[in-house]
């Protein structure tokens, strides 16, 4: 866990990120989970969000927290293909969720905030935990969330916000045809839907069920990398976000 300079236990609002591999690293780079270059991009992006959300409630302080407690896929195009990894990491966000509402003071306004892979993760753990300590959260660049409807995360659907840039290449993504695929040609169907993704239903369509908020496009992709996929910390996209933690509209 790397926390904000603002300790969990003392604030009144809590943001908990879950990450998946670094997307700022170089195309070519398989970057390992733990990596460095996966902490300094991640780093870069969590510690921007207390500045936004001290603006949009300066009544009350807000501690960002990078949850970093479990081994992310290190490949986008392998690893990440698999939900083993959001599997595993379960329990141990369980775990940390109910120990941050346990170390509080008083009342504590919690959102889980996953990124890319970070949002199965973090879906996954509502899904699997119905009484977990989350009053929110945000997904972002999200190849699904481990469910088909918003309702399945245990919090009330208004209070799931998702939203993916317009030049994010994770909206390329195709749904999961199953291992008996070649025998069910009915499997194939969701390839051509416009709700279905890789895990599940996209949190960004209408039948999902839960909000969208608007972030901008993101940058074109191409030897850069792809940047739009990173660029949810930026502008008008992390005020929004910073919103939502504080209890607002974006």
């Amino acid at each position: 866990m790397l926390p904000s300079a603002i300790w969990p236990g003392s604030a009144a609002t809590t943001s908990t990120s879950t990450p998946s591999a670094d997307s700022s690293a170089p195309p070519s780079t398989d970057s390992p989970a733990n990596s460095p270059a996966r902490r300094r991009g991640s780093r870069m992006r969590w510690r921007r969000l207390p500045r936004p959300a001290t603006i949009a409630d300066p009544a009350h302080q807000t501690a960002s927290i990078l949850w970093l407690g479990y081994d992310a896929p290190q490949s986008v195009l392998s690893d990440a293909t698999e939900t083993t990894w959001a599997d595993n990491a379960r329990e141990p966000l369980n775990d940390f969720l109910t120990g941050i509402d346990a170390a509080h003071a008083g009342e504590v306004n919690s959102t889980v905030l996953g990124h890319s892979y970070g949002t199965l993760v973090a879906g996954e753990t509502m899904r699997d935990h119905p009484d977990l300590p989350v009053d929110k959260a945000i997904f972002v660049g999200s190849p699904g969330v481990g469910v088909d409807h918003a309702k399945d995360l245990h919090i009330p659907a208004d209070q799931v916000f998702s939203a993916t840039a317009e030049n994010d290449l994770i909206n390329l993504a195709p749904p999961n045809a199953g291992t008996l695929a070649p025998l069910n040609p009915k499997a194939y169907m969701r390839l051509f839907d416009d709700h279905s993704i890789l895990y599940g239903y996209d949190p960004t369509s209408d039948d999902f069920g839960g909000r969208t908020f608007k972030v901008a496009d993101g940058g074109d992709w191409g030897l850069n990398g792809t940047p739009a996929h990173s660029q949810y910390w930026d502008g008008a996209s992390l005020r929004g976000m910073a919103k939502i933690v504080t209890g607002g509209q974006p």
